[in-house]
Order: structure tokens, then C-alpha cells, then sequence
């Protein structure tokens, strides 16, 4: 017997080791085996210091540029690359020329081993001849690189996973047996994207260069830009190499600005960065408002294509961040692109035949979502906040009506509202709820009536209390940051103990899958959510969860005087929303670079604009000013009795 036992036990380690070797935990044991030790980048190093050769090379070849294209003929510039003694390194230069086809397949390039205007002239004739314009020399951006450090080896295709690569900061040289060299240049691995047909409807599916990719593409380009054969790409020796970089500051000229992956630095979140970055959100959801109040729901900025889709939940939550930011800085553009989207999201409301003066929201006879019904009531809320007498008061009543008919006698909300008789999903959304209360908490603000607040509650008492909890044991706690949101907001009306733990607990969930340690995250992703091995992490939920941790630190600095935890943790998430902002700054790769600024990318290397990573991240921002900044306004603000909204039912009972 003990011999079997000892037989089953050994079965039982061998199923446990094979079990955690095919997992993710295994992936990572074989990432940290094929990676080794990549060179370090030290936060005093990431960026590119200080170069004054940068800045004259870079003002040399626009000098040389405007007078190639004839955009301002003048002398020839002298002295060549001798004049700006660029030293032993190897100095690349790119030119990027939006509007003319997206830029998938890298820029321009060429080496600087000769004449300047010479490197330039060779620029400018890759370009088609229909295409060598002043025009197009205007809006132009040059940009360039100087090998640094020593070249290393690393595994065909770059290992397990492509991980013996770091994405953005390692390029790659490929030498041909005849002797030819081919640069793939470290931004290319954040710059290009990879696009696939479905294989239903035909539509394309866009997605960042997967890590595993780079050398396979590296490869890919040499025979489509050098001419090598396929074979000769293949059988090439290869190395990873790293670079400085710096790209002109604006279209036309300007000045040299550090990059690293294809990024630059934008220094501690300030009460005024963040007011400038609010403005520049807003200004991109005001251009991106059509005419009957319908948003822009998927722009794919990489390719300059607005990929359609829509979700009527997320429309309402774009919109109530427009008013946010309308509050802050009131711009009548804004208030008018936010008042037709308002008009869009009530076209699409119902009526509940069965109860009169409730209503639903529905996008194209779908699921009726509690989530949208939830968000549509902070939508209407935040714009009565901004402009008062806009809301009718009898709709906002009878969306709190529906919301309360979707709770159960537990307090908890069904996430479906089961309209036309269709049949009832007992599908859970772990969002929809939060998002309920939320509603609820803020027409509380806006009215003072208590039922809306003791509706919210209820709910959230079931969910703090009883939803996680099995045999008195909390076994979970989603990363609900629409519910921490709701609770911080709660605490200051309706203070509970146990409410105001949880909301912190929440935070410390968020913190948890977040890169918050300085000394050992690089610096340009500190604030990160943690990501797969393929890409770069995801910069959408940075937004979402920056609205969380602002409203942690807020609640901690009530319940937990003195301690700043929460707060460190906001502003290291805030540092990751304002890198991946888009700007003129880090959208020079991009077909049309203008049409991308304010807007928030889904990571850092996927150029994905979509409505609700915009209203995140603006949101976001607005809860960190208010923590940072007493005049600004509050994002929970709570309507004076003479100012608040009058519904149908006051003085009536509920």
C-alpha cells in the first residue's frame, strides 16, 4: 500500500508540474529561459539625453528638405554632415508623410554615411513622383536614429513567444550572404500593425505586430524594400541592435524631440497638464460627434479606417465625460456636440408597455442592458449639472423606475431587462450593477430625494455583503471600478464601515494587476496593467481603472488620514493615460496624425481610438483634478437645495 500510495503521489506532482508547465505560469517559465538578460534601461537612461547633434542633424535635413521639395528654395546647405560631426555612431534618417497611404511597411529610410542634403535627396526620391510636392514636404516629419550600445544575439524568431525581443526598444540587422545589410528599426515593432481578413462578412481584423512577428516581418521587408530573395532572408545572420531617437516636433520643422518606443516623455501629472490633456480629450470626442449625435465608436488611427460598430452603454458613458469636461472648461461646441448626443441616446429608448413612464434603453433590438440604463441616467445627470433646465425631469424619474424594477428583493440587479417577451439571460454582468448605482448615487445629487439613494444601498449592501461571500468567507472581489466609483460617492452622503473597506479593497484589486513598482518596471510603462507576452500592455483599462484609483485615494484620504497609497498608486496610473494620449508628439507615424490627437490608444503599440477609452481616460483625469486641485469642480458635487432638480413624484411618495 504504501508503495501505491507513494506511486499515486508521484502521478499526482508529475500531473501538477505537467499541468503548470502547459499553463500561463509555464509560459512564463519559458519566457524567463529564452529571455536571459536584456540590457537594462535605467529610468536616467530611457529617454534619449540630451544630444545637440540631434538637434542640428535634424535642422539640417528639414533645411535640406524644404529646399529639395521647393517649399523654401534657398542656398545649398554647406558643409555636409562634416558641420554637424556626427562621430564613429551609425546615424539613421526617416521621413514620414501622412496622408499619402498608411505607413504599415515602415518610412522612408536611408543611412547617414555621405552629404546630408545627399541622405535627404534619397529620402525624397523614394517617394512616388506624384507625391514629391512642397505640400507634402509641409506636413512631412523627419526622424532619427543612432545606434547605441553593442548588437547581441538572440533566438530565430526571436525565442519563445518573440520575448528575447523587447518590443519597440530592439531592432534588427539582417546580412545577407553577399553582404547586404538590412535595418529594422526599433519603432517599427510599435509603428506597424498587422491587418487579416475575416473569414466571415469579409472585414478586416487590425492587430499590433505580435512580438513572435518582428523578425518574420524584419525578414518580410527586406524582400519587398532590398530586393533580397526569400532565401537569402531567411538564411541571413541576424543581431539585435538598440538606438537613440528623436523626431521633429511638428509637421514642417521644429524642434528635436526624445523618443523611446516610439514615445515621448511627458513628465508628473500637474493640475495644469491635466486641464490641457481634458481639453484635448474632449476636442477629439466634440470632432467625432456626427451631425445626428452618433460618435465616432472605433477609429483604427494605423490605417486611418473607422471600423463601425456601436454599443448604446458606452455611447452614454462617452457623453457624460463630454459634460464632465464641458464643466471644467465650458466650450458651446462641446455643450452642443454633447446636447445631439443626448438626443441620439434618448432616439433609442423604449417605453415599458407593461409600466408607463419607465424607460429602457436598446441599440437595434438587442439585450436591453441595465449597464445602459445606468450610464444614461450619469449622462442626463452630468448634463443638467452642466447645463441646467436641459434634462426633462419625467424621463429622469422613469429610468430610475426601471432601474428599480430590475432589483431583486436581495438588492441584488438583474443585468437584462426581458422586453417583447424575449426569453431571460441569467447571464451576470459583474459591471452592470456598479454602474446602476452610480446612476442612482448621482440623480440622488442631483435631486436630494433619499429613495433613489437607499435603492442604491440596498444594492450595494448585497454586493459588499452577500455577492462574493461563501460560508462567511469573501472568496472574491472583481476589479469593479464603476462600483468603487459609486461607493466613494456613497460614503460621503451614507458613511458605512464596511462599504468604504470594500471600496479599498476594490483599489487594492486594481493596484495588484498593475505595474506600480518604479525600480522595476520601465519607465514608460509604470501604471500599466499587467499584459501577455505578445504585446504591450493594455492602455484602454489604464483609463478605466485611473476613474477607480482616483476615487480610492479620494475615499482614503477621508476614512484613512494621512496615508497616500491610493494617490501614489492614481498618479503612476495617470503617467501611463498621459503617454498613451495621442499628440503631435507620438503621431507622426500616423496616416493622418491631426484626426488621432486627444484620443486614447488601446495600447501602446495598437493605434485603436474607441469612444469608451476616451471617455476612461477623461474621466479619469477629471477625478485626479479634483483630487490635486481645490478649484477644481467636484466630480460627485451635490446640488444645493435651490438648485436641485424637481421630479414628478416629490412630495407623492415613491
Amino acid at each position: 500500500m504504501k508503495v501505491r500510495s507513494s506511486t499515486y503521489g508521484a502521478a499526482i506532482v508529475v500531473s501538477v508540474i505537467v499541468l503548470l508547465m502547459w499553463s500561463q505560469y509555464g509560459d512564463l517559465l519559458w519566457a524567463g529561459m529564452q529571455r536571459g538578460s536584456l540590457p537594462g534601461n535605467s529610468i536616467e537612461s530611457f529617454f534619449p539625453p540630451e544630444d545637440p547633434r540631434a538637434t542640428a542633424l535634424l535642422a539640417a535635413a528639414r533645411q535640406s528638405l524644404d529646399e529639395i521639395s521647393g517649399r523654401n528654395p534657398g542656398e545649398p546647405l554647406a558643409g555636409g554632415t562634416a558641420a554637424v560631426e556626427l562621430g564613429a555612431e551609425r546615424w539613421f534618417l526617416s521621413l514620414y508623410t501622412p496622408g499619402l497611404g498608411v505607413i504599415q511597411w515602415g518610412p522612408g529610410m536611408t543611412s547617414v554615411d555621405g552629404d546630408i542634403a545627399q541622405s535627404v535627396q534619397t529620402l525624397w526620391e523614394q517617394l512616388p513622383a506624384t507625391h514629391r510636392l512642397p505640400e507634402v514636404a509641409a506636413t512631412a516629419r523627419l526622424k532619427l536614429d543612432v545606434i547605441r550600445g553593442e548588437e547581441r544575439g538572440f533566438p530565430y524568431d526571436g525565442g519563445f513567444k518573440g520575448v528575447a525581443l523587447d518590443k519597440g526598444l530592439d531592432g534588427i540587422v539582417l546580412r545577407s550572404s553577399k553582404g547586404e545589410e538590412f535595418y529594422f528599426l526599433p519603432s517599427w515593432g510599435v509603428e506597424q500593425e498587422s491587418r487579416r481578413k475575416r473569414s466571415k462578412g469579409g472585414r478586416y481584423e487590425y492587430r499590433s505586430l505580435a512580438r513572435s512577428r518582428i523578425h518574420g516581418r524584419a525578414r518580410k521587408m527586406a524582400v519587398e524594400r532590398r530586393g533580397w530573395t526569400r532565401a537569402e532572408s531567411r538564411e541571413a545572420e541576424f543581431a539585435a541592435f538598440r538606438t537613440w531617437s528623436w523626431v521633429e516636433s511638428g509637421p514642417g520643422g521644429g524642434q528635436a524631440v526624445a523618443l523611446a518606443r516610439a514615445n515621448s516623455d511627458v513628465g508628473a501629472p500637474t493640475p495644469a497638464l491635466l486641464r490641457t490633456r481634458i481639453k484635448m480629450a474632449a476636442d477629439y470626442l466634440k470632432r467625432e460627434t456626427a451631425a445626428n449625435g452618433r460618435l465616432t465608436y472605433d477609429y483604427k488611427a494605423g490605417w486611418d479606417k473607422d471600423a463601425g460598430g456601436y454599443n448604446i452603454l458606452r455611447h452614454a458613458g462617452t457623453v457624460y465625460s463630454m459634460f464632465q469636461a464641458y464643466r471644467l472648461q465650458p466650450d458651446p461646441e462641446l455643450l452642443d456636440a454633447g446636447r445631439r448626443a443626448v438626443n441620439f441616446y434618448l432616439s433609442k429608448m423604449r417605453e415599458d408597455v407593461d409600466h408607463r413612464g419607465e424607460w429602457f434603453v436598446v441599440w437595434k433590438r438587442r439585450r436591453a442592458k441595465l449597464g445602459g440604463v445606468g450610464l444614461g441616467l450619469c449622462m442626463l445627470v452630468e448634463f443638467e449639472k452642466a447645463s441646467p433646465g436641459s434634462v426633462d425631469p419625467a424621463r429622469l424619474e422613469g429610468m430610475a423606475r426601471h432601474i428599480e424594477r430590475m432589483q431583486n428583493q436581495d438588492g441584488s440587479f438583474e443585468s437584462f431587462f426581458n422586453y417583447d417577451d424575449r426569453k431571460l439571460s441569467s447571464r451576470k454582468s459583474i459591471y452592470y450593477s456598479g454602474e446602476a448605482i452610480l446612476g442612482l448615487v448621482r440623480l440622488h445629487q442631483l435631486t436630494g430625494d433619499q429613495h433613489w439613494l437607499d435603492v442604491a444601498v440596498r444594492s450595494a449592501d448585497y454586493l459588499v455583503n452577500k455577492r462574493w461571500v461563501s460560508l462567511g468567507l469573501r472568496i472574491y472581489i472583481p476589479p469593479d471600478a464603476w462600483l468603487l466609483q459609486a461607493l466613494e460617492e456613497m460614503d460621503r452622503v451614507s458613511p458605512d464601515q464596511r462599504r468604504a473597506e470594500y471600496a479599498l479593497a476594490i483599489g487594492e484589486v486594481i493596484a495588484g494587476i498593475k505595474l506600480m513598482d518604479p525600480q522595476d518596471t520601465p519607465p514608460d510603462l509604470l501604471g500599466a496593467g499587467l499584459s501577455g507576452l505578445q504585446r504591450l500592455p493594455h492602455a484602454a483599462t489604464a483609463g478605466s481603472f485611473g476613474e477607480a484609483l482616483t476615487a480610492a485615494a479620494r475615499l482614503e484620504q477621508r476614512v484613512r488620514p494621512g496615508e497616500e497609497r491610493f494617490r501614489r498608486f492614481a498618479l503612476y496610473n495617470a503617467g501611463f493615460q498621459l503617454r498613451n494620449q495621442f499628440t503631435a508628439a507620438n503621431s507622426y507615424y500616423l496616416p493622418n496624425p491631426t484626426r488621432s490627437f486627444g484620443g486614447f490608444r488601446a495600447f501602446p503599440d495598437a493605434a485603436e481610438i474607441r469612444n469608451d477609452h476616451v471617455q476612461h481616460n477623461l474621466s479619469g483625469f477629471f477625478g485626479l483634478l479634483d483630487l490635486l486641485d481645490e478649484r477644481a469642480p467636484d466630480i460627485g458635487q451635490q446640488l444645493s437645495p435651490e438648485r436641485r432638480v424637481v421630479l414628478p413624484s416629490a412630495g407623492r411618495g415613491q
